[in-house]
């Protein structure tokens, strides 16, 4: 993150700021039953911006910026929050699922590049087709996941 915040141009005091706004946190997990708990050790936060912050929705704009390269001439990366959809046109059958899965394995491979994990679980495929054209059925491959 604050890479990216360099690379952005955010300097001096404000990257100063940041950088003590991310840098020196911990966290553990607290395990509560009926009869007691029980608690790991303290672990420095190395990445990612504090949960529920105010600042958290702002840094990780930042941070998945430049995703919507990750696309070519049949396709366009639309962000909003923390919710990222493709669109995918290409009026070749023959070559949409090539298309779906050359866009795919690049943003498996940006996600990982840049220590982030796609969540296979959330991600869903939808397929329009007009009346005139014909449906295909395909199979999206995901790298090595």
């Amino acid at each position: 993150m604050l890479a990216k915040l360099e690379f952005y141009g955010i300097t001096g005091i404000t990257y100063k700021l940041l950088k003590s706004y991310l840098k020196g946190r911990y966290q553990r997990v607290v395990l509560n039953n009926y009869s007691s708990s029980s608690f790991t050790n303290w672990g420095e936060i190395s990445h990612g911006v504090p949960q529920g912050s105010i600042l958290g929705p702002l840094l990780f704009l930042l941070y998945v910026n430049e995703l919507p390269q990750i696309t070519n001439e049949n396709s366009k990366i639309v962000l909003f929050a923390d919710d990222t959809s493709m669109i995918i046109t290409n009026p070749s059958t023959l070559n949409f699922e090539k298309s779906v899965n050359e866009i795919i394995q690049g943003i498996n491979a940006w996600f990982n590049t840049n220590l982030l994990s796609l969540n296979l679980d959330k991600t869903h495929l939808i397929h329009f087709v007009t009346k005139n054209s014909s449906s295909i059925d395909f199979n999206i491959t995901h790298g090595n996941k």
